[in-house]
Formats: C-alpha cells, sequence, structure tokens
C-alpha cells in the first residue's frame, strides 16, 4: 500500500472508516467466492485486502484507546 494512501485512510473519520472496512470485507468475500469457483485475476488482492482491514482496525483501536486515556486524565 502507498504511502499517500496510508495518509488518506489515516485522516479518514471513524466512521468513514468503519465504512471502509466493511467495504473491504464485502470485497474479501466476493474474492474467496471467486476463487472456490475459478481461478481469480490478482490472488494477491486477498492478501491486501486482509492487511488493510487489518490496519484500519489498528487505527480504530489506537483512537479508542487514546479517548479513554483523555477521559481518564480528566477524571
Amino acid at each position: 500500500m502507498k504511502s499517500k494512501d496510508r495518509e488518506t485512510l489515516r485522516n479518514m473519520g471513524d466512521a468513514e472508516l468503519k465504512a471502509q472496512v466493511a467495504d473491504l470485507k464485502k470485497q474479501l468475500f466476493q474474492i474467496k467466492f471467486k476463487r472456490t469457483t475459478a481461478p481469480v485475476e490478482n490472488p494477491l488482492g486477498l492478501r491486501t485486502a486482509r492487511r488493510k482491514i487489518a490496519m484500519i482496525n489498528t487505527w480504530l483501536r489506537q483512537r479508542e484507546l487514546a479517548k479513554s486515556k483523555t477521559a481518564e486524565a480528566k477524571k
């Protein structure tokens, strides 16, 4: 994944990232389904989709933890 793509994803809001994850999961399902019936044109699409999902989930979790730390610090 290119660094520009990472930066655009990192700058997205939480709702946009969750929508992106949903789209990627749908894409991942379609690739897996096509793979069982016929050879896939780009088998690396499976890996890139999985990695993007993991990266986005990591960023979402980091944001969640940062919010909880700031909330605890305010108490």
